[in-house]
């Protein structure tokens, strides 16, 4: 995995090359500072658990010890399986797979015996309304959605046009029930689809609303300032320069997901 995968952004960066240059000065770096930084190429600023999660990080860094393994990241997403949402507390597993066997029906993809029960919530919505019209180009992205849905990237790529409806499509990429605006964007989605029409104003990975630039830009103030008060010790312990180094590279990720201007400390251009 590329430790810088969750932004967008060159390796020719002013400010990612100084902070990979930082770590080359680190020499082998232990087993736990391996784990943190990998949680740090987790972290997503639209997760609707984005609070919860930088707490989890910034103790990491504070103690040196990461909370959990990584690799247990996402063991209860409905990307792991139709029997996922069963051990998933934040229901979104299970909304999500109530949403794949009520699509899969209106493909007429669905058995006789889905391996959910839909609840009122979602048996109420009226998806097969929305989706309208069953037709190759529509069956097409519907299909495309479940793929991403699912994180089924085989089938994904497969069905991706490049051409045709490729906003839609963009839209399409950028959707997981982690997100905070879910469920309410992946009904729009259902209906953009249904219409053929992009969706106005939608929310997706990647986005962000007012409430989460605030508290990522009030957070991302915070750590420079910790950033600061490790700078300014002439003779830092190693274990106080690796958290320079895990700060900063927690510092880029949230300065570029949420589009700050504001500079690193100590890792300026």
């Amino acid at each position: 995995m590329n430790v810088w995968s969750n932004i967008e952004v060159s390796n020719k960066d002013p400010e990612v090359k100084r902070i990979n240059q930082f770590e080359q000065q680190l020499g082998t770096l232990p087993n736990n500072i391996c784990q943190i930084r990998e949680l740090i190429t987790r972290f997503e600023g639209c997760h609707f658990k984005v609070r919860q999660h930088l707490y989890h990080i910034k103790s990491a860094i504070s103690h040196l010890q990461p909370p959990i393994n990584p690799d247990s990241i996402g063991k209860n997403h409905i990307r792991q399986g139709a029997d996922a949402w069963k051990n998933d507390k934040s229901q979104r597993s299970r909304m999500g797979q109530q949403y794949i066997e009520v699509i899969k029906s209106w493909l007429k993809d669905a058995s006789d015996r889905p391996s959910i029960i839909i609840d009122d919530e979602i048996a109420s919505k009226p998806i097969h309304k929305w989706l309208g019209t069953k037709e190759h180009a529509k069956e097409r992205l519907v299909r495309l959605l479940l793929a991403r849905l699912t994180w089924d990237w085989t089938t994904y790529e497969t069905l991706l046009s490049g051409n045709q409806k490729r906003d839609l499509e963009y839209q399409i990429c950028r959707m997981d029930i982690c997100h905070y605006a879910f469920p309410s964007n992946l009904d729009s989605i259902l209906k953009g689809i249904g219409s053929m029409q992009a969706v106005a104003g939608f929310e997706g990975c990647g986005s962000f609303n007012a409430d989460v630039k605030t508290f990522l830009k009030h957070e991302f103030d915070l750590l420079n300032e910790w950033l600061e008060t490790l700078i300014s010790d002439e003779q830092p312990e190693k274990a106080d320069v690796i958290k320079r180094w895990l700060i900063a590279c927690l510092c880029k990720t949230i300065k570029e997901q949420v589009e700050l201007p504001d500079l690193i400390c100590g890792f300026e251009t």
